[in-house]
């Protein structure tokens, strides 16, 4: 094997380690269990919001309107939450009691 460089990995696998990095790291802060296995993670400001809002199958949500849409709809198993929402944790939670699905809520914050 003398000579022979590696090949680096194709860009869609490195995005999807990534996200995978940037959802663990907003995992290890503690969470908001919500009605019916839902929970609510907050992920700060920067790479790693970024980089989740970016990730393949994330869902955005900037409004009450569009939260619900991504609660409802079975494809969306993350979903997404600005740092501009007009949403409350509370508002957050009322939609998820309205509708009885499990998914995991990735919400921006600001850096501490």
């Amino acid at each position: 094997m003398s000579g022979q460089g590696h090949k680096p990995p194709p860009p869609e696998l490195l995005d999807e380690m990534a996200a995978v990095a940037a959802q663990q790291k907003a995992m290890e802060r503690p969470c908001t269990f919500l009605p019916h296995g839902s929970r609510l993670f907050m992920a700060e400001q920067g790479w790693e919001s970024l980089t989740i809002s970016r990730s393949e199958g994330v869902a955005i949500a900037d409004t009450l309107l569009t939260l619900e849409e991504a609660l409802r709809n079975p494809e969306n198993k993350i979903i997404f939450i600005p740092l501009g929402a007009l949403m409350s944790d509370k508002d957050i939670e009322k939609l998820c009691l309205r509708n009885a699905v499990t998914k995991t809520i990735f919400k921006e914050v600001e850096k501490s």
